[in-house]
């Protein structure tokens, strides 16, 4: 386990410039490691991973890209987890997040699998995906 947490930590400082290539990223990793909730009405967009690395990563990307605010939270081991996770969750403007990424069409239903877009991008784009999926929910 410390060679997977090793890899995420080093992928998760990566700096990327262009802004596509870290869309992907993120888009991939709200994909496989996020969910929508409906809290009060609202669409919320919630991440758990289990690198804190990847939870900063996050934040500062929703932050930086799509001006978006989250909240960080640290789920403690116990029970049968046997390590921390870490949340990030957006509330507000969730449902535009989720639209800009891919994870809601136009009409607000949940799209399946990845955007067309990525999955059809430059092989930058394509590295990011496989990196935000390793992100998500990778091992060794």
């Amino acid at each position: 386990m410390a060679l997977t947490a090793d890899l995420k930590d080093e992928l998760a400082r990566i700096e990327i410039k262009k802004n596509s290539v870290r869309v992907a990223e993120l888009s991939t990793i709200l994909r496989f490691a996020g969910g929508l909730h409906l809290i009060a009405g609202r669409v919320a967009i919630e991440v758990e991973v289990d690198s804190s690395a990847t939870a900063r990563r996050i934040s500062k990307d929703l932050a930086e890209i799509f001006g978006v605010k989250s909240e960080f939270a640290v789920i403690s081991a116990g029970g049968i987890r046997k390590q921390s996770h870490y949340q990030v969750r957006v509330l507000a403007q969730g449902d535009v997040l989720a639209r800009q990424t891919g994870l809601l069409d136009g009409r607000g239903r949940p799209v399946r699998g990845l955007p067309s877009a990525l999955v059809s991008g430059t092989i930058e784009e394509a590295q990011a995906v496989w990196r935000g999926a390793f992100l998500a929910h990778g091992s060794l």
